[in-house]
C-alpha cells in the first residue's frame, strides 16, 4: 500500500466509530491493526510492537467473542495471526501458539478458509522451531484437510509438512513434500516464493544438508532482504549458520558481513538467537582473520 492511501485509510478508520463504539468490533478497523502489524513486522522485527500486539490481541478476544459477524471474524483471524507472529519472533512461543489457535478458530468462525490454513500453518512453524516434529506434523496435516484451499496456502502447508517430518527422520516424505510445495509456488508473487524457498532451507538445514540450504537460501535472501530487512536478517543468518555447518568458514564470514549491515535495523529476539548460534558454530575457525573479525562485529550486536 502507497503511503498516501495508507493515511487516508487511517485516517478514514479513525474518525468513523463503529455502530456501539467499540472499534474492535469493525472490521476494516480490524484489518487496518491487521496491515499495520504486518507492516512492524516485516520491517523492524517483532521485538518492538510485542506490547501493543498482546494490547490488540486481548481486546479483540473480548469484542469478539459473541460476536456472529463473518466478515469481523475473518479479520480477526487476520489480526490474531500477525500478533502469533510477533510473539513468536519475540520467541514467546506459548503465546504465540494461543494467539494461533484463537486465529484458527475467528476464521472457521469467519467461514475463511486461507485464513485457516494460514494459522494452522503458523502453528505447524512454531512447534518445528520448537523441535517438535510430532505437532508440527500433526497442524500441517491439518490445513491440507481444509476443502477448497488455495495454491499458495497448499504450497505453504505441504512446506510445512516437509520441515517436520525431516525433524523427525523421515527424508524421504519430507523430500517429497518440499518438492511439490516448491512446484505448487512457481505461480507465487517473486516475495511469496523466495519466503517459501527460504523455509525449504531452513528444513533442508534442520535435517543436516548443510550444502543444499547454504544454495536455497541464498536464492532466497538476494529476493527477500531488499524488500524486508526483519526477514531477510533471519534467513540470512541461517544461511550464515548452513555456510559454517558445511565448513565453508570464508563463505559464512563474508556472507555475515552483510548480516551485520542489516541486524541493527530490526529488534528480533530470534535472530538475536540465531547471532549467538553463529558464534557457536564459528568457535572452530575462531583464529581464521575473516572469522575472528566477525565474531568482534557479532559481539557488538549482542552486546
Amino acid at each position: 500500500m502507497k503511503r498516501r492511501a495508507f493515511l487516508t485509510n487511517v485516517a478514514t478508520v479513525t474518525l468513523i466509530p463503529s455502530a456501539d463504539g467499540n472499534p474492535y468490533r469493525d472490521p476494516d478497523y480490524v484489518e487496518l491493526l491487521a496491515g499495520r502489524a504486518h507492516k512492524s513486522l516485516y520491517g523492524s522485527g517483532g521485538r518492538t510492537g510485542f506490547q501493543d500486539a498482546a494490547r490488540h490481541l486481548r481486546r479483540l478476544q473480548h469484542a469478539v467473542a459473541a460476536g456472529k459477524d463473518t466478515r469481523l471474524c475473518s479479520a480477526a483471524s487476520e489480526l490474531a495471526r500477525k500478533v502469533s507472529l510477533i510473539q513468536y519472533d519475540a520467541r514467546r512461543l506459548p503465546q504465540a501458539q494461543e494467539a494461533g489457535k484463537l486465529a484458527v478458530a475467528f476464521a472457521r468462525a469467519g467461514q475463511d478458509r486461507d485464513k485457516q490454513v494460514s494459522a494452522l500453518n503458523e502453528l505447524a512453524m512454531f512447534h518445528s522451531y520448537q523441535g517438535d516434529g510430532r505437532r508440527g506434523e500433526w497442524y500441517a496435516r491439518q490445513a491440507l484437510t481444509v476443502p477448497g484451499i488455495s495454491p499458495a496456502c497448499e504450497a505453504r502447508a505441504s512446506m510445512s509438512l516437509g520441515r517436520a517430518l525431516g525433524l523427525l527422520g523421515e527424508k524421504r516424505h519430507s523430500a517429497m513434500s518440499l518438492g511439490r510445495a516448491r512446484e505448487i509456488g512457481t505461480d507465487l508473487s517473486d516475495f511469496d516464493r523466495a519466503n517459501l524457498t527460504g523455509n525449504v532451507g531452513v528444513a533442508l538445514y534442520e535435517q543436516g544438508d548443510a550444502k543444499a540450504a547454504q544454495a536455497t537460501l541464498h536464492e532466497a535472501v538476494k529476493i527477500v532482504l531488499p524488500a524486508s530487512p526483519w526477514l531477510g536478517a533471519n534467513l540470512l543468518a541461517r544461511q550464515v549458520q548452513a555456510a559454517f555447518q558445511a565448513s565453508e568458514p570464508l563463505l559464512a564470514a563474508e556472507l555475515a558481513t552483510t548480516l551485520t549491515r542489516v541486524a541493527p535495523l530490526v529488534s528480533s529476539a530470534r535472530l538475536d538467537g540465531y547471532l549467538t548460534e553463529i558464534m557457536t558454530l564459528s568457535t572452530p575457525w575462531r583464529d581464521v582473520p575473516e572469522v575472528k573479525d566477525m565474531r568482534e562485529r557479532l559481539r557488538t550486536l549482542l552486546a
